[in-house]
């Protein structure tokens, strides 16, 4: 590894930076999300069981994958994770506000262990359906993890399905929508330099 490409810890003002960004990004969500008018309904498939138990797991994927980010050593990965991410987002808002969407949920469950999904399902409005973007940062994470640190893939992967399925089983979003938001993420993931990012880096560390 090069002088350039050395283990560095993120400082505070990136930190900073990007979680002012993703701030940034959670409420342009709720903003569009609540100003939506005239979406055209979509359906979940039939075979697709509700299970709000994983409001949990979703909730806990949105904000860990996001900070995972902060444990890649390469300050060029940790770039190019956040450029492709805020990329997609940009993206996928624009989708958002351009064709909105919405699918009624299921009824609120009973039972107070599922407090968790009322809560969430009371400030997160049926809308923004297609594409997910709950997906981006899971798919980029995992990717910078296999290319940086791929021992730890053996917790990270089973974690990020069990957040994936918890997207779709809590009736956020389609399985459609969840496998476009992914295919949106690889897009960008290319376009910011992470598919060429091991080449790179062993052509550095050879000099």
């Amino acid at each position: 590894m090069s002088s350039t490409e050395s283990r560095t810890s993120p400082s505070r003002r990136e930190v900073l930076v990007y979680a002012a960004l993703g701030g940034v990004s959670s409420a342009s969500y709720f903003i569009i999300c609540h100003s939506a008018s005239g979406a055209t309904p979509v359906l979940m498939p039939a075979w697709v069981p509700f299970l709000p138990s994983l409001a949990i797991p979703y909730l806990l994927q949105l904000v860990v994958s996001f900070f995972l980010v902060f444990l890649l050593g390469s300050k060029a990965l940790r770039r190019a994770c956040m450029s492709a991410y805020f990329a997609s987002y940009a993206v996928t808002c624009l989708v958002w506000l351009s064709v909105p969407t919405i699918m009624v949920r299921p009824p609120l469950p009973e039972g107070w262990w599922n407090w968790p999904y009322r809560t969430m399902v009371g400030l997160d409005l049926p809308v923004s359906i297609l594409p997910a973007g709950h997906i981006l940062m899971p798919v980029i994470v995992c990717w910078a993890f296999a290319l940086e640190r791929p021992r730890s893939l053996w917790w990270l992967v089973p974690c990020e399905l069990l957040g994936t399925v918890a997207i779709v089983t809590t009736w956020q979003h389609r399985p459609v929508d969840v496998a476009i938001g992914a295919v949106n993420a690889v897009a960008f993931g290319l376009l910011f330099g992470m598919g060429g990012w091991r080449k790179r880096r062993g052509r550095g560390s050879s000099r």
